[in-house]
This record gives C-alpha cells, structure tokens and sequence, in this order.
C-alpha cells in the first residue's frame, strides 16, 4: 500500500505536466514534495524566496505577498497543492495572497481530492 505522500506526490507529477507553476495552500504542505522532488520538476514554486536547503528550515522560505502575486499574475497555469476544503486557512499574508489571486484571476480546471490534500489545476479564464 502507498503512503498518501506517495499518492500526492503522484498526482502533482501527472497534474503539473499541464502547469507552469505550483503554490502550497497553506506554505507548510510544501513538505508533500520534499520526499520526491522529482513530483514538481518542470514547476516552478511561486512562493518560495529560499529554498529548504539554503533556508535551512524544513519548508523553506516563502516571499512577500508582494512577490507571490506578481509571480502568480505572471503565470498562465498553476497547480495549488494544500489542504482539503473545510481545513482552517491560515492568515498571513502570504496565504490570503495565494487565495485572492486564485480566486480572482483564475478559474478551476480540474481537481483531485483525497482525505489528506486537495491538488486544483488553476488556468486563466477560458483556458482551461
């Protein structure tokens, strides 16, 4: 049996062959990538100012809100990888930047659900 890492890890590869870039909603679920990096190879990670490694952290860096937005409004096409629908959303800049922009600038194009994540393919209206 996979470990639901693992499956996550699986859909973000096959999922992202259709994006250009890749957002964690909330920054923390970044952590689903880091077992295989290979799951988001080709994305680039929108949010993220420092990498774990350089940040010495576990998730990593992300940037501004500022930056985020720029980045994401730059994108045609963005895999969000987060919690499922109902979690509690976290507050900082960042997140409600990620959240407004998706919720603003793009439309849902397909979405995977499982008990642990939700993974939304995100494209400009009409583009999907």
């Amino acid at each position: 049996m996979r470990s639901p890492s693992a499956v996550i890890a699986e859909t973000v590869r096959a999922a992202g062959r259709d994006a250009d870039g890749v957002v964690y909603l909330p920054g923390r679920r970044r952590v689903w990538s880091l077992a295989d990096p290979a799951s988001v190879g080709g994305l680039r990670d929108l949010a993220l100012a420092g990498s774990p490694a350089a940040s010495r952290t576990l998730y990593g860096v992300e940037a501004d809100a500022d930056t985020i937005r720029a980045r994401m409004l730059a994108t045609p096409r963005i895999l969000a990888v987060g919690d499922p629908a109902g979690q509690p959303l976290d507050r900082t800049a960042q997140e409600a930047a990620k959240r407004e922009v998706l919720d603003t600038a793009f439309e849902e194009c397909r979405t995977w659900r499982f008990p642990a994540a939700r993974i939304v393919l995100y494209a400009r209206p009409g583009h999907c």
